[in-house]
């Protein structure tokens, strides 16, 4: 190879090169040109503070579902309270307005007595009137069994049953066929129920239902149905109440027993 020929193919090469070495450098470029340029200081801080951000949304959930849970239990347990608390209070104040009816009954039948014997007749209604009865006819004549019962209805009303029912019972042996002996079984029975000793409640109640026309017949009817409640024997239960609404269609009691009734379906 002559020297004019060496000289060719070096610059044939040369040439070569340069497009090869330019071809890449376009290439590079382009590459460039496409992709964004990616800070990776950057994308790892982000990531760590969205981590962060997920571990604290977590927490703060988890904080929540057990505030959720606690507000739950709360409501359970006063829903539970509200309901026994309910149905005690209304027990007691049925009691305390028995016992207050029972009180205005007795000193209205009292004071018409009391109008007979000086008038010969019951005194028409109006203005409360104004006595001044003599030494020998006091206003209300009262009577040991009329004593011995108010006197076991206010232990009663005091809440001390044990002694209460000591007492009720006292009086209904003493005067058996008295003035009070069926509201003296009729209270020998609240008594036993507001114990708890629902099956003696029952068997007092039933007792009053074999005096003839007593007052306390459809109050011992409801308890007789409540006590069967209480004790678990909803058929029972169910039975007595029916009674209550078939035989004292009038009662005052009927919705409430109607309402037991609606209950236990």
């Amino acid at each position: 190879m002559n020297y004019r020929s060496t000289i060719g193919l070096l610059a044939a090469g040369a040439a070569v090169a340069l497009s090869t070495g330019c071809a890449s450098t376009m290439n590079q470029s382009s590459a460039q040109a496409l992709l964004p340029e990616i800070d990776v200081v950057q994308v790892k801080e982000n990531s760590d503070e969205a981590l962060k951000l997920a571990q604290e949304a977590k927490l703060d959930i988890e904080v929540i579902n057990t505030k959720l849970t606690e507000l739950d239990n709360r409501l359970v347990l006063l829903s539970e309270e509200v309901s026994a608390v309910s149905i005690a209070k209304i027990e007691e104040l049925e009691n305390r307005l028995s016992l207050l009816i029972e009180a205005y009954k007795d000193l209205q039948a009292r004071m018409n007595a009391h109008e007979v014997s000086v008038h010969g007749k019951p005194k028409a209604a109006g203005p409360a009137p104004s006595f001044a009865p003599s030494a020998g006819a006091p206003l209300l004549n009262t009577s040991s069994e009329y004593d011995d019962y108010h006197g076991a209805l206010r232990v009663f009303n005091s809440r001390n049953y044990a002694q209460a029912l000591k007492l009720f019972n006292e009086t209904a042996q003493k005067y058996p066929q008295g003035s009070y002996a069926d509201n003296c079984q009729y209270w020998i029975g609240e008594t036993h129920y507001a114990l708890g000793e629902y099956a003696a409640a029952v068997a007092a109640f039933g007792r009053v239902l074999k005096f003839e026309n007593s007052s306390k017949a459809d109050d011992a009817q409801l308890k007789i149905g409540l006590s069967y409640l209480k004790m678990g024997q909803a058929g029972t239960a169910k039975a007595e109440l029916k009674k209550l609404i078939d035989r004292y269609p009038a009662s005052e009691y009927v919705p409430r027993a109607q309402k037991y009734l609606a209950d236990m379906k």
